[in-house]
């Protein structure tokens, strides 16, 4: 069995740098983020930004199992 090792440049980003990261539409995060499907950060407050968790993310890819 081989492994890999990612690098995060850091453990989270806002929306706007994942949209740029992955060409998605902001529509498509916001929707994503919503029914929980994008992990983000607990926020402070409800004005608080939302931050995409990378970690998380990355993890939950790793978990996947390919036919």
């Amino acid at each position: 069995m081989s492994s890999i090792t990612i690098q995060l440049p850091v453990p989270y980003c806002t929306k706007k740098k994942y949209a740029d990261a992955t060409g998605q539409s902001m529509g498509a995060i916001n929707q994503a983020v919503t029914s929980g499907k994008l992990p983000i950060m607990p926020k402070d407050s409800e004005k608080g930004a939302v931050l995409i968790n990378l970690v998380a993310l990355f993890k939950k890819a790793d978990a996947q199992r390919f036919a």
